[in-house]
């Protein structure tokens, strides 16, 4: 139980990280994208890589799809979250990094607008008040697209079809001689 509450405060953790590093300007904006970048990346993996744990998991105890369903949900609204706070964290180092925010406004109604932004990128609405401008912002919205692809398309729409091949995979696995 601590195990499944540290991973996602430590994902969340690392994201403010970032953020306090460029705003007490202690790297490089550049450097700070970069680590910014990397986290990202490493916490798709992360995400990918806890998801299909969960489904094999699944494989050795009773499956209840209601309890899949709320780690799956759980895991949405972490990524989005999570990537709120990566945009953010890349519009504090790069102002220019989006378009369509609002000029002025306090750090929270900032971070609220973010997390707008992750949900319509997320859920593929996309409405186009915000955008990403930089090259940077591209890569980070392109990033979050394909994880909830991966999560929209792979998981949700197939978890039976994926919990029964690595079903037998594993059946397969215990078959042979070793």
């Amino acid at each position: 139980m601590l195990k499944n509450t540290i991973q996602p405060v430590l994902v969340i953790a690392l994201g403010t990280v970032v953020f306090l590093l460029d705003y007490y300007e202690k790297i490089s904006p550049f450097t700070n994208e970069i680590v910014l970048f990397l986290l990202s990346v490493g916490k798709s993996g992360y995400f990918i890589f806890v998801t299909f744990s969960r489904i094999k998991k699944t494989l050795e105890t009773e499956f209840f799809y209601h309890e899949f369903l709320s780690f799956i949900i759980f895991n949405i609204l972490l990524i989005i979250f999570s990537y709120a706070v990566d945009f953010y964290c890349l519009f504090r180092i790069d102002a220019t990094a989006f378009q369509g925010i609002m000029e002025h406004q306090s750090i929270l109604k900032e971070f609220v607008t973010f997390v707008y932004f992750s949900i319509t990128t997320f859920t593929s609405v996309g409405l186009g008040d915000i955008f990403p401008h930089s090259s940077s912002a591209r890569i980070f919205v392109s990033t979050e697209a394909l994880l909830a692809f991966f999560f929209n398309i792979l998981i949700i729409a197939n978890v039976m079809h994926l919990r029964e091949s690595l079903g037998k995979k594993q059946e397969k696995k215990n078959e042979s001689p070793e």
